[in-house]
């Protein structure tokens, strides 16, 4: 919470004890400027989460690199605007980098599953050749079993056989 000695302070106060103990200074330089600085970060992001992080980032960013502030050059009030603007735009870039990147991984996932997908198609034409050639008793098991994913339990009852010899066709017919 500010307290009336921080928000009274002048800006040259500010700068000189930035520039004297860094640490000590961030506590009156976000009771001051920290409303004003969130209301622009905020414009900036559009979400409260981000917004929270980047004025954590910015003040990180007073904090290292205090030493290069100069009040010949400008405001300490615009110089801390512009740290957190940038840090902002920033956030966004990377938030938006990190979604690009999920969905080019998205798109190089679909094509690979696109070119397995082929790949496995060809490989089961030469697997329905071999399977077309057993017996019947044989063709129907090993269908049931290896392509449709029936448990031999399951197939057996489909076949309306007995476990063993589900068991002993599919090994014979693998044999062959």
């Amino acid at each position: 919470m500010p307290t009336r000695e921080t928000k009274k302070m002048s800006e040259e106060e500010l700068v000189a004890l930035l520039h004297n103990n860094k640490r000590v200074a961030i506590q009156p330089l976000l009771d001051k400027y920290g409303d004003a600085l969130y209301g622009v970060v905020l414009n900036i992001v559009h979400a409260q989460e981000l917004a929270e992080d980047v004025m954590q980032e910015t003040f990180v960013k007073v904090w290292k690199n205090a030493d290069s502030y100069n009040a010949e050059k400008g405001r300490l009030f615009t110089w801390l605007v512009n740290i957190a603007r940038y840090t902002a735009i920033d956030k966004i870039r990377t938030v938006k980098f990190k979604e690009n990147q999920k969905t080019i991984s998205l798109d190089r996932t679909v094509y690979e599953n696109e070119q397995l997908s082929e790949e496995m198609e060809v490989q089961d034409v030469g697997l329905r050749a071999v399977i077309n050639s057993l017996e019947e008793k044989y063709r129907s098991l090993i269908d049931l079993l290896y392509l449709q994913g029936f448990t031999q339990t399951e197939a057996a009852e489909a076949l309306n056989i007995p476990l063993g010899t589900v068991k002993t066709r599919s090994i014979t017919a693998i044999a062959q």
